[in-house]
């Protein structure tokens, strides 16, 4: 867990004092709006398809376990509620950088960690120098952190906003490009963004085993995803038969209760009871 007032620098303390003082949120008391004050990065793996390796580890942040605010989504709702949204990534993005490097994350050779930032946030330029500035403070290699653009606010395939996305590669940073088939409704940004990594969104995963129609989506966006020189990931894995379904369709890797939940710890997929391939179960 990590104190928002140890991680900001000291320009920012006014921030800190804007959220002890804040108003009371919709969803707790306004004694509760303390919580803000911490935050604990989760790590969740996302494993290569053939072999279930850790490729990467995708932070998410949690709130305080005895909270309401633990659920990442009513965190980051109440944030944007009291107008401290800015803050809180700001937050999550150094936390989750400092929590992986204690565990060796980057003693690891080739693991990523995949940051989640909104669209606004990759927008704003004092972000992107507050980026830049956590990686090389921290002493990180920023071709070891993908930014994962979420959904939050709809990405828009404006010059501006590719041209802030582009800022973040040529820096070195990995883009991913997160719920892909449901949030991305425009194609032109994949055209222009060219992502290095490439999510499926876990509703089209649910049942893509059984179900004819997800299949055939999720098929076709893995070879979009390949065509475009991207990995291709898989979110929302929960069934061995998943599993099977999407090998089968050639996605690259995977991610989801199956082969490993959010955990504090950088726990490895065996050790969550991920099955292994038929290959490997025979020769074990």
């Amino acid at each position: 867990m990590f104190d928002i007032e140890q991680l900001w620098d000291s320009s920012d303390a006014s921030a800190t004092a804007t959220i002890a003082a804040a108003p009371p949120a919709p969803v707790q008391a306004a004694t509760e709006a303390r919580f803000f004050c911490t935050v604990t990065p989760f790590y969740q793996p996302i494993v290569r398809a053939a072999d279930l390796g850790v490729m990467a580890y995708e932070a998410l942040a949690r709130g305080p376990a005895d909270s309401p605010l633990h659920p990442a989504r009513t965190l980051f709702a109440t944030a944007s509620g009291l107008g401290e949204l800015p803050a809180l990534e700001r937050v999550c993005w150094t936390a989750s950088l400092l929590h992986a490097g204690r565990q060796g994350l980057f003693r690891r050779p080739g693991t990523r960690l995949f940051l989640n930032l909104s669209p606004d946030r990759i927008a704003e330029p004092t972000f992107f120098d507050f980026a830049r500035r956590t990686v090389q403070e921290i002493g990180v290699d920023p071709s070891r952190v993908v930014v994962e653009v979420t959904e939050e606010s709809r990405i828009r395939s404006n010059p501006e906003f590719i041209r802030a996305l582009m800022r973040y590669r040529d820096l070195g940073f990995g883009i991913a490009l997160d719920d892909v088939g449901t949030g991305f409704s425009d194609l032109r940004v994949l055209a222009e963004v060219r992502p290095d990594y490439l999510k499926v969104a876990l509703e089209l995963v649910r049942g893509v085993d059984a179900h004819t129609g997800r299949r055939h989506v999720v098929g076709s966006l893995i070879a979009l995803g390949h065509a475009m020189g991207a990995t291709v990931v898989v979110e929302g894995v929960e069934t061995d038969e998943e599993l099977e379904a999407v090998r089968g369709l050639g996605v690259d890797c995977v991610q989801g209760h199956l082969v490993g939940r959010p955990a504090a710890q950088l726990l490895e997929p065996r050790i969550m009871g991920a099955v292994a391939p038929p290959a490997l179960r025979r020769a074990a």
